[in-house]
């Protein structure tokens, strides 16, 4: 029997392999990804997030809308700002 697929887990990690592949400077070193544990809480402009991955200059950003659609976008590093918890006002994934 084979175990139950969680389609929204898959669709999250193919929107990641997508930005991955979509970085907007290929050539700014490797891609890091941070474990879950040490992902922080960020904010770009309007949008609250977490930041999962990162290069020299760009950080990866995955948020919930307003919606419930899931996004993931690389950001300038300098308009990735940490958040505290009381200040964060996204959406939990």
């Amino acid at each position: 029997m084979r175990p139950k697929q969680d389609s929204i887990a898959f669709a999250r990690m193919m929107a990641q392999i997508d930005a991955d592949d979509s970085h907007p400077k290929p050539d700014d070193g490797k891609i890091i990804e941070l474990e879950p544990a040490s992902q922080p809480l960020v904010r770009v402009g309007e949008i609250y997030g977490r930041a999962i991955k990162y290069t020299r200059t760009f950080g990866l950003v995955e948020w919930v809308d307003d919606r419930r659609v899931y996004h993931v976008e690389w950001f300038p590093a300098g308009q990735v700002k940490r958040v505290d918890q009381e200040s964060w006002r996204g959406r939990q994934l």
